[in-house]
Parts: structure tokens; sequence; C-alpha cells
């Protein structure tokens, strides 16, 4: 009788989130299909899921039994609502009207035009605050695929087709060794160049008592004394990314450093902060779990003459990154802004034009297909302002799971003293805000841009990408200075790092599902068939004289801190990173036939990647930890 009352029990907990609301957007008598608009579905006052139309108008939200507000959002349209009693698979069609010229709701849209250094320093926005509010092999093309016609909503689409430009990625946090000895050496003179290189790495990993991670916490990097020497924000695991000094002359900090978290209105502190090649700092607090659902993506893009060849692209990229990074969770909240900027002097239509925040897609997408490349004349560019505008300029959330800036450009900022100290500032002001940023170098990117993205990459806990000339698309791209990369398109590498920055548990411990093409690596995932040991065969190209095979196992997963590792070859080197690729455990000279026992209890509850270098290749295995 127990038994049967149980599976009642769990049939009923089934069928109550069996049900949804799906329906078709459109714009009634015209017949125009308005395809990726925003359907937001409230319960009372609570947002509880934020879905996209397809290109088809047509959406699906599952639900459990209940009485929800059923609201729609679309550029240029009247905004629409309906309550619906959810009982079953509810069906529901929105017809709105035109937008008779309100502009209620419209994101701010500001531009400016500066011709000196002295207009720029007049327009500093440093004090503004925050507001409230797959992997895979691609095939050179010497002629580059074309798009389709077609309507987005209203606006034309680029003949470009989304999908199209290729890209790599350094990730400096995961080959953190290799960018020290870089920085030091092969990339010297351009640190000298532009005086700016992160110094002394402190990082601190934040969680509750149930290893829950917490983010958006304040965290300061600050002397004995109390002088403050850098501010951060943690990051979606829970950590922070701390530097003594963003200076390249200034002289290493002596005697010991501490640590302060600001959270839920309480003070914490580290004593004896440790630096990142001595051990990661851990804090443990007893709060509750309270994860935001917030996500704040900007996107900041050179539109000089330089950029033409590429820009129609990159705008069918955008358009779509912005739809598939909208679709990585119901739960989550997106806020979209744009920033195009040109160069400074008489003769430039804008400097900078900016699109604030806004939660409707539509906007935000005919916003960028609104803008061409011209201008510029010279290599250097307004970055700086660009930035300046992008960071302080627009209305960041204040409270956030994740805020992100996409800097899309193919040249530096000019090369001069004040400029080169505002981009330290800038860097700083991002980091304070939880502002990652992430640069995506277009072709003519010369050396100085790149480390100059790459420190601005890991000033702010980002990542430095990169076009590649496999899409044929373009003039021809830099090779970064690194060992190696992975080819991918670049709208799968954009939607990878946004999920990577914006996944997190929720209060149960359930991860969300993520579908993730892992960058270096061929990528072995769990046998659910095998609930305790979960057995990799990976078998490399065997025309490829550098290649190579390994069976190997690790177990249990999911795992709540041990974890046991085995392989039928010698592994000189196995790493242990989070999801975005940053080096948490080195696993040295693991012998064949050895069962090596790990230790992740002290970790954030999450998925982990481990990694290991098979020939010239990387395998990487996917292990998640619960608490």
């Amino acid at each position: 009788m127990r038994i049967s009352f149980l599976l009642f029990t769990l049939l009923c907990a089934s069928l109550l989130s069996a049900q949804s609301i799906s329906g078709n957007l459109n714009s009634g008598s015209s017949g125009a299909i308005l395809g990726f608009g925003n359907v937001d579905i409230y319960r009372g006052d609570d947002l509880v899921a934020s879905v996209l139309t397809d290109r088809y108008g047509n959406f699906n939200v599952p639900l459990d039994t209940g009485m929800y507000r059923c609201v729609v959002n679309y550029d240029g349209y009247e905004t629409s609502s309906r309550m619906v009693r959810v009982m079953a698979d509810e069906s529901v069609d929105f017809a709105v009207a035109k937008d008779k010229g309100s502009a209620a709701g419209k994101p701010r849209i500001t531009e400016s035009r500066l011709t000196s250094v002295a207009e720029m320093a007049e327009t500093d926005h440093m004090s503004s605050p925050m507001m409230p509010t797959g992997s895979r092999t691609v095939r050179h093309s010497a002629t580059p695929p074309t798009g389709l016609p077609g309507t987005f909503g209203m606006a034309t689409l680029p003949r470009a087709a989304h999908g199209v430009l290729t890209a790599g990625e350094v990730n400096d946090f995961a080959k953190w060794t290799q960018w020290t000895d870089l920085s030091e050496k092969a990339l010297s003179s351009l640190r000298d160049v532009w005086g700016i290189a992160p110094n002394a790495r402190h990082t601190l990993d934040l969680q509750t008592r149930n290893g829950l991670p917490i983010a958006d916490a304040v965290v300061r990097l600050l002397r004995k004394d109390g002088t403050p020497l850098y501010q951060a924000r943690t990051d979606n695991t829970g950590k922070a990314e701390l530097w003594s000094s963003l200076d390249a002359k200034a002289e290493a900090e002596n005697g010991p450093l501490r640590i302060e978290v600001d959270h839920g209105g309480q003070t914490y502190r580290v004593n004896r902060a440790q630096p990142f090649d001595r051990s990661v700092n851990r804090l443990v607090l007893d709060v509750p779990c309270a994860p935001n659902d917030l996500v704040d993506v900007a996107f900041v893009v050179d539109a000089t003459g330089s950029m033409q060849d590429e820009l129609d692209f990159l705008k069918a990229e955008m358009n779509d990154i912005i739809y598939r990074s909208k679709r990585i969770g119901n739960e989550l909240n997106f806020r979209f802004a744009n920033v195009f900027y040109r160069d400074v002097g008489p003769d430039e239509a804008y400097t900078t034009r900016s699109m604030d925040f806004t939660r409707v897609l539509s906007t935000a997408v005919n916003f960028i297909s609104e803008h061409n490349a011209a201008g510029g004349g010279d290599t250097p560019e307004a970055v700086e302002l660009a930035l300046d505008s992008a960071i302080n300029g627009l209305s960041w959330s204040a409270e956030a799971r994740a805020r992100v800036i996409f800097l899309v450009l193919d040249a530096g900022p000019h090369i001069n003293p004040d400029v080169k100290q505002r981009m330290q500032q800038l860097a700083r002001q991002a980091a304070a805000k939880g502002i990652r940023i992430v640069p995506v170098a277009a072709s003519g990117t010369d050396k100085a841009t790149e480390y100059l993205m790459r420190a601005l990459a890991l000033s702010t806990n980002g990542t430095y990408t990169f076009l590649t000339d496999h899409s044929g698309v373009g003039q021809p791209h830099m090779r970064p200075s690194t060992d190696h990369f992975t080819v991918e398109s670049l709208n799968d590498l954009m939607v990878r790092v946004l999920k990577s920055f914006t996944y997190m548990p929720d209060c149960e411990q359930q991860l969300p599902e993520l579908e993730l093409a892992y960058p270096d690596s061929i990528v072995a995932m769990p046998n659910t068939e095998q609930p305790v040991d979960t057995t990799m065969v990976t078998d490399l190209d065997p025309n490829d004289p550098t290649s190579a095979s390994i069976h190997w196992s690790y177990y249990p997963n999911p795992t709540t801190g041990l974890l046991n590792i085995t392989a039928d070859a010698d592994i000189a080197e196995l790493y242990v990173t989070d999801l975005s690729g940053k080096v948490l455990q080195l696993v040295e000279r693991l012998q064949a036939g050895e069962v090596r026992q790990l230790n992740l209890g002290a970790y954030a509850t999450g998925i982990y990647l481990i990694r290991c270098p098979v020939g010239a290749n990387w395998v990487s295995g996917r292990v998640v930890v619960q608490r």
C-alpha cells in the first residue's frame, strides 16, 4: 500500500509540471511573423519564465498548474498581455498592433562626437554608479557562403549568414604558467608599451555551508594597513580574481595582504591572503541560498572602415548569439546593450553611439542591424571612449549573476600616456562592477593589441577570443601567441562562453543541462548506463602520427568530493579545471594502471573538467560535484 501511494504521489508531481503555454506571435492583419519576440510569464508579480519566439513566431513554456500572466514584447509593436489558467497544454496566440509612436519603455540611445583628448577628459564618467534595473572542424572556404534573404521582424537581415565566421580562444587563466612566461619574455616589450600587466594574482572562492557558489559579492584586496589595492565581484562559480597592481612597473607588495568580502550587509575577512601560486583562498559563509537570475550582455563594436569586410557577418553572428544566449535557461533574465564606435576627429559622423540595456531582443537586434562600417583612416581607434561609454555610461544592474562585454575590434587605442592610464582605470572600473570583458579580435589585429586585450581580459576575469582564416572571410588574421588552440564557429564559441559565465546550481543542488562543446579537447562524457564506474575510450585519428589512444575511468560521478582516476597509459600531467577552463588542481605522473584519488570536496557544487594532453590533442571528461 505504501509503495502504491508513493507511486501515485510521484505520478501526480510529474503531472503538475507536464503542462505548458504555447502559441504564436504575429502582427495580426498584416500577417507578419514576429520571430525572436520576448514572451514573459508572471505568477503574481514574480517573473517565473522568459523565453523567445522562434524564427516563425512560435513559443512553448513548460509550467506547473496555476494562473499566469503572459506578456509579449516586440520592437515597434504594442505590448500585449493575457491571463492564462494552466491545467494542461494551453494554447494562446498573440496578434499585436504597431506602436503609435510611444517611447515608453524604449532603451536610451546616446551619441557622442569628440575631437580632442581634452573633450574626452571633460566627458569622463568614472564616478557614474550602476543603476538598478561545440568545438568542430571547419574547412577553409575561399568564397564565403552567404545567408538567405529574409526579414527579422521589420528589419532586413544581412546577406551574410550566422555560423560562417570561425574563431579560437586563448583563456590565459587556463594556461596560467604559459601566460606568465609569455608576458615576461616574448611579450615583455608590449607589456612595456602599454604599461599594463596584472600582477600578483589572488583568487577567492566563496560558497555557502552547503557548498553552493555565492555570486556577485564585493571582494577587495587590501594591504595590512587597509589601503585598497583591487576590487572585484565573485562570478557564477563563486570565484573572484584580484591583483595587487595593474601597473607593469609596480614593485611587488611586501608583507601580508588581506581580503574583505561584502555580502548581505556583512563584511567578512581573510586576514592572511595567499597568492594564487600558493593556494586559492576559500571562505565559507553561513548564508541562505539566493541566486540572482539577471544577466547583462553588452556588445562594443568597432564600426570603422577597416571592419567592413567582416562587419556584415559579425552583425548576423551577434543577432543569432543574442537569440541563442537568451535560450540558455528560461529562468535567466537577459538584458542587452550595444555601443558602436569609430575614432576621434571632426570628420567622423560619431565617436560612440550607444543603446542602453533592454530586455526586448528585437530592439537590440534592430539597433545592431542599422550600423555599417565607415570612417577611421588611421589604425588606432577610440577604444577607450567606447569602453568608457559601456562601463560607465550603460545602466548595468546593481545586482546580477553575470555582466559581460564582448569587445569586437581590429585595432587598439591610440598609444599615449593619457590613453594608457585610462585603460588601466577602465579595467579597474569594470572589475569593481563585476563586468567581464571578452575581446573578439578581427582581421588586422596586431601583437600590441593582442597583448592589451589579453591583459584586459585577465584584469576583468574574462577570456581572449579571435577570428581565424578558416572561414575565408576578411583579411588575414594573426595567430595568437600560444601553444595551440581549437577552431570553432564564432557563434558556438561566444554562446559557450556565455553558458560558462551564467550556469549555476539551484538551491536544491541541481545543475542545468548544458550542451557544450569544450575547447581544445575531444570530450569524454559520462556513461549513464554505468552509475558507479565511468569508462572513457578515446581513439584519436590513426592517420595522424602524433595521435594516440587512451582508456581511462573516473568515478564516482557525480561525486560529493572524492574522485578516483585510472588510465591504461602514463599521464605526465592531468588538470582539474572549472567549466571556463581555469586550472584548479594539477595531478602529476599518473602511472598506467594506478588508481589516483583526488579530493574535490573543497569545490562548490558545479561542473568541472579533468583534462590531459594525449599526443597532439587534449582529452576532457566532465565531472559533477554535488555537495
